[in-house]
């Protein structure tokens, strides 16, 4: 009885071989897929060419009105106010703050929903409106 070994052992020992073959052959199938799967979205794949790719525009890029001025036969750009956040001003997509230069005006003054743009001949006042996306509130306190 003391170098034999019982029949339990000898069972549960087999039962481990067979749970481990069984995995072995599992882990092989399923290396063999990937493989198929790296084969497959390893080959060429024919996409737009550079000529192609220039003529679509920019989904992201939002284009900003020119006014033309028939008087004096010269452009002024139409700024507007998108967003307000600790004394900063967003204008056309650029953060400011006061005393920065926009062009030929100068962030004179943040209120609460407006700015004050000015030149030694005019003053704009840009107000933020109010967006599309019903769940955004502006409130001013």
């Amino acid at each position: 009885m003391g170098n034999e070994i019982s029949m339990k052992t000898y069972g549960i020992i087999l039962l481990l071989l067979a749970n481990l073959a069984s995995f072995a052959s599992d882990a092989q199938s399923e290396i063999e897929g990937y493989e198929d799967k790296f084969t497959a979205i390893n080959k060429e794949r024919k996409g737009l060419d550079a000529s192609d790719l220039n003529k679509l525009s920019d989904p992201f890029l939002k284009t900003k009105a020119v006014a033309y001025n028939t008087e004096s036969n010269s452009t002024a750009s139409i700024f507007e106010l998108q967003a307000l956040f600790n004394n900063k001003a967003k204008i056309n997509g650029k953060w400011y703050q006061i005393r920065d230069k926009i062009g030929e005006y100068e962030l004179s003054a943040i209120r609460g929903s407006s700015v004050i743009l000015a030149n030694k001949e005019q003053k704009i006042d840009l107000n933020l409106k109010k967006g599309e996306n019903k769940n955004v509130i502006i409130k001013i306190k």
